[in-house]
Order: C-alpha cells, then structure tokens, then sequence
C-alpha cells in the first residue's frame, strides 16, 4: 500500500506540476506575441525617425560647413574692426594735438586777455 501511495503522490504532483508548466507557457506565449506585436510596431515607426534623423543630420553637416565658410568672413571682420578702433584712436589723437591743445592755449590767452582787461578797467577807474 505503500507504494501505491506513494504513486498516486508522484502522480498528483506530476499533474499539477504539468499544470503549473501549462500556465507558465501560456503566459510565455502571450508575453512573447505581445513582444512580436511591439517589435512589428516599432519596425513599422523606425522607417520615418530614420529619414527625419537622416534629415536632420545632413542639415547640421550644411550648416556646419556654412559655419566653417563663414568664419574666414568673421576674421576678416574682427580684423577690419580691429583696424577701425585703431584708425579711430589715432584719429582721436590727432584732434587732440591739432584742435583741442591749441583751442587749450586761445581759451588760456583769451582769458588772460579778459582778465588783464578789467585789471587795466579797474586801474583806470580809480584814477
């Protein structure tokens, strides 16, 4: 008797074990369909973010080359800016030199000239 109860154990654990082994590959099967259905998905939206990358890039490599044309450009005009304030200074100086020292020196006479006037005014008056 013993031994046919420990069979009939086997065998009840066998089925459920047969079970439990059904229910696992039926979950397995359905998550695996559900990853065919999101990698079908995805292949299918794959083909347009690959032109739009595609689209992307090659705008990037034409604005970088532009970029790369244009910097020779923004040399030479930092270069012709550079000589302008340089042009401007030296401008600056010589307007100093030729106009304002001698405007300097007139107003200086000018107002000596003013000043001995009323000294020689006031000089007269008192007399």
């Amino acid at each position: 008797m013993t031994i046919s109860l420990s069979v009939a154990v086997i065998a009840g654990l066998l089925f459920f074990n047969t079970i439990f082994l059904v229910f696992v590959f039926t979950r397995a099967y359905r998550a695996f369909a559900e990853a065919q259905k999101l990698l079908e998905m995805v292949r299918l939206q794959i083909a347009p973010i690959t032109h739009d990358l595609t689209q992307i890039l090659s705008d990037v490599r034409s604005i970088v080359r532009s970029a790369e044309k244009e910097m020779g450009k923004v040399g030479d005009s930092i270069s012709a800016v550079r000589d302008t304030t340089q042009n401007i200074r030296e401008f600056e100086l010589m307007i100093q030199e030729r106009i304002e020292r001698p405007l300097l020196d007139i107003t200086a006479v000018l107002s000596a000239l003013v000043k001995g006037g009323r000294v020689f005014l006031s000089s007269f008056n008192k007399k």
